[in-house]
């Protein structure tokens, strides 16, 4: 046990080594996958994957994020907030900060001519605006997703309104081709009977062989038709 929690340690070591590396080499894990070490798996157990997260943080390419994503507050942003607290028109606002971030920018620019020591505190000002405006904006990021989400499901179902329509269309010119095809073979059985009929003189009926068959596959074709409902 002493021997799989040292091995531990020394991999999360070697991987925070890879993390801060410029050119971060391939994961060696995959050299602790022996035939030895899968024999043993109660002796290895670093070898199982670890079971997903389903709170707090996590580190990927030397970041931290949190597994729920949520908007951050300004205070964890190291902002200060530059509009009221509670219920506010965010547009105002927004427009209030544009206001404030092109005088802060002017201020900056005559600082540099006057007085550049003061560059750091002024540029500071602006960024912190910028802050408020970007926040400002990503708390409407809920309701747009709500209304992409609207307008993606309203495009689908138009889409398959249409398919459907296409499809009673298609259903229709079917069903008046089997209407034609059906008077159509009604037509030819009648000429066909009312020539057997004239081929018998005198009591006395030729032999035609042909045309009795071509008559029976006929008669079998109206029936097959007819069964078309």
């Amino acid at each position: 046990m002493a021997t799989s929690q040292s091995q531990q340690q020394q991999q999360q070591q070697t991987g925070q080594q890879q993390l801060d590396a410029a050119f971060p080499a391939p994961p060696d894990y995959y050299q602790h996958f022996t035939d030895a070490n899968l024999a043993n798996p109660s002796d290895n157990a670093y070898l199982d994957p670890p079971p997903p997260l389903t709170s707090g943080d996590y580190s990927m390419f030397g970041r931290t994020y949190k597994v729920h994503e949520q908007l951050p507050t300004l205070s964890e942003q190291s902002a200060t907030q530059l509009y009221p607290e509670g219920a506010i028109d965010r547009v105002v606002e927004l427009r209030k900060l544009n206001h404030s971030v092109l005088f802060e920018f002017l201020e900056m620019v005559d600082i540099l001519i006057k007085d550049p020591s003061q560059f750091g505190e002024r540029s500071a000002g602006v960024h912190n605006i910028f802050v408020n405006m970007h926040h400002l904006i990503n708390e409407y990021r809920g309701h747009q997703a709500m209304e992409t989400l609207k307008v993606m499901v309203a495009g689908q179902i138009e889409r398959r309104r249409e398919a459907a329509e296409r499809v009673r269309e298609t259903c229709a010119e079917l069903e008046e081709k089997i209407r034609g095809l059906k008077e159509e073979a009604r037509k030819k059985g009648v000429e066909l009977a009312a020539a057997g009929v004239e081929a018998e003189v005198d009591g006395v009926k030729e032999e035609r062989p042909e045309r009795d068959v071509e008559m029976s596959g006929l008669r079998n074709l109206i029936d097959a038709i007819s069964q078309i409902q």
